[in-house]
C-alpha cells in the first residue's frame, strides 16, 4: 500500500500538457533536483454525465506520472492539465500522488516514451469486479478490449448507475486511459 501525498502545483511558462517527463527534465536543467516517479490519482469512476452524486464512485484511475523533486527534497507538480471542456486551454492543479520508484517510463527518445498502463483501484468493494475488467481491457487487443469494456459497463447497472458509454484514449498502439460514462 502506498502513501498518498498531495503535490502542490508550480506553474511555469513553457510547460506542456501530457509531457510530464520533459517538464520535469526542464526543471532539473534550470534548478537541479531529481525525478520522482509514481502514480497520479486522478478521477473517480464511473465518470458522471450528470451532476448526480449517488451512488458513490466505485474506483479511482491512477496514471503513471513523474513529478519534480527540488534540491531541498520538496515535490512539485510541474505539468499542467488539459481543461476537459476546452483542450486548447490548460491549468495547473495539485496532484494526489503515490510515490513508486519502480514506476519508471519506457523511454524511446527525448520526445517519445511510454508510461505503464493505467490502474483502476476500487474505492469500495462493489468496484472490484469493474476494476478487474478495466485492468484486462487496459492491456487487451481491440476485439477483447470491447468485450471487457462492454461487460464493465453492464456491471454498473448492478450498483445503481445508468451506464451510457465507454471511451478509450490510445497512445500510439497502446491503450492510455479508459473512462466508463454513466448517470
Amino acid at each position: 500500500m502506498c502513501v498518498v501525498v498531495t503535490i502542490p502545483a508550480l506553474p511555469w511558462h513553457g510547460a506542456r500538457v501530457g509531457k510530464c517527463l520533459n517538464n520535469v527534465q526542464e526543471m532539473i536543467c534550470r534548478h537541479g533536483g531529481d525525478l520522482c516517479f509514481g502514480w497520479a490519482l486522478t478521477d473517480f469512476g464511473p465518470h458522471r454525465c450528470t451532476r448526480l452524486t449517488e451512488p458513490p464512485a466505485l474506483y479511482r484511475r491512477w496514471l503513471n506520472h513523474v513529478v519534480w523533486r527540488d534540491e531541498s527534497g520538496a515535490l512539485w507538480e510541474v505539468t499542467p492539465n488539459a481543461v476537459i471542456e476546452n483542450h486548447s486551454q490548460s491549468s495547473f492543479r495539485t496532484t494526489d500522488f503515490c510515490i513508486d520508484p519502480t514506476a519508471t517510463f519506457e523511454v524511446l527518445s527525448d520526445e517519445e516514451w511510454y508510461t505503464r498502463p493505467s490502474r483502476y483501484v476500487p474505492v469500495r468493494a462493489e468496484g472490484l469486479a469493474v476494476t478487474a475488467l478495466l485492468a484486462k481491457a487496459q492491456t487487451a487487443a481491440d476485439g477483447a478490449r470491447v468485450h471487457f469494456l462492454s461487460d464493465a459497463l453492464s456491471l454498473l447497472w448492478q450498483h445503481g448507475f445508468v451506464p451510457r458509454e465507454w471511451k478509450v484514449e490510445l497512445v500510439g498502439n497502446r491503450t492510455g486511459s479508459i473512462w466508463l460514462l454513466a448517470d
